[in-house]
This record gives structure tokens, sequence and C-alpha cells, in this order.
């Protein structure tokens, strides 16, 4: 006690350090949630299986609506990457299950916690922008076949959108993997959200490209 009543004011001085970085801890954690929450967050996933007729789904997992801009698929063969814009096209019969709104687009908004079927692999090269290429293409066996006949390894499907939240565009991107028998199969565990700058230039590149 002889000793505290000594070092009382140094006491204190400490006291106070300790409770103001607490509160700067503290503050640390809740600013970090409240960004992760308003935070856009988009998902990708693979649907009815494995085969070439597999369905994917667009998820907003974010806080508030996204608004959906471009969607974009690219097809990956010995190291060539060729993109196709598939969110507007000219709807066949074949694709009469896709969440396509009147206009014949997957554009406009996306409500939090909402989905959107935009079809499978081959339906979405095949039936956008046929006029400008041979559909048989696509549709030759089991694989997926790019603008020059090549057989693709792997596609990347890009949903590029707007968010309330951020500046400029936002978007996320996944991969998949096709096998020699044409099954498929996510190349990552999840969605890669667009978030680093190296992944927002190329992003808004093929962006400005297509819209």
């Amino acid at each position: 006690m002889e000793w505290i009543e000594n070092h009382n004011s140094l006491l204190q001085i400490w006291i106070s350090f300790a409770t103001l970085s607490v509160w700067i801890v503290y503050a640390q954690i809740l600013m970090s949630q409240y960004r992760r929450t308003r935070r856009p967050k988009i998902l990708i996933n693979q649907t009815r299986g494995q085969s070439l007729r597999a369905r994917f789904l667009v998820s907003n997992m974010s806080q508030e609506s996204v608004h959906i801009e471009v969607i974009l698929v690219g097809l990956q063969s010995d190291g060539n990457e060729h993109w196709y814009l598939v969110s507007d096209w000219e709807p066949t019969q074949d694709d009469d299950q896709a969440d396509t709104n009147r206009y014949g687009t997957f554009q406009g908004p996306l409500a939090a916690g909402s989905s959107l079927d935009i079809g499978d692999i081959r339906g979405l090269i095949a039936q956008r922008d046929a006029e400008q290429r041979d559909e048989s293409r696509h549709k030759v066996g089991t694989g997926i076949f790019d603008e020059n006949g090549v057989k693709c390894t792997s596609f990347e499907i890009m949903v590029v959108g707007v968010y309330s939240s951020e500046n400029g565009v936002i978007g996320a991107s996944r991969t998949f993997d096709i096998n020699d028998e044409g099954a498929i199969h996510p190349h990552d565990a999840e969605t890669s959200q667009c978030n680093k700058r190296r992944e927002r230039k190329r992003m808004e590149g093929l962006h400005s490209r297509y819209l």
C-alpha cells in the first residue's frame, strides 16, 4: 500500500494508457466489422451436377442490392483466353429456364440475399451473340470449344456490377475446370471477390471493352 501511495501518479498514467489501448482495439474491431458488413459480396456457384448441363447461380450476399452491369465468360485453352459477353442475347426456346427479365438480359438490380440462374455453360456460349459465331462448335462431343475451334480446359465466369457504398465498378469471378470426360469442377473453393487493385484494373478493362 505504501508503494502504491508513493507511485500513485505513475499508476494512474499507466491505467489511463491501458484503458485507451483497450478502447482503440475495440474501436478497430468495430470498424473492421462495419467495413466487412458494408463490403459487397457476390457468389458464383455450380448447381445440378457436374456435367456440361450444370447450371450456375449468381448470389448477392451483400447487405444491399447490387446492380449487375455485365456478365462475362472467358474460355481458356492452351494459354489463350477468349472472352464473351453473356448478359445480353436473344432468348431461345432451349433457354427458357434462365432467370432473365422481359428485355432478354441479366442486367439489373439483384436484391440482397437473392440468386440469379444464368443457365449452363453451353447455353451461355452458344446462345449469346450467336450471329458472330458458329454455334455448332460449342455443341460437339463432350467439350466446349472457343471461337478458333480449340477445346477448352477451363472457363471463368465474371460478374461486374455497381454497389452503393463503393466507387467505380465491383465484381467477382470464379474459374471452373473441364476434364476430358466433360465434367466441370470449381478450380477454387470459393468465389474470388475483385477487391485488389490488380483485379479491379483487369475487371475494369474487360468491363469497358464490352459495356
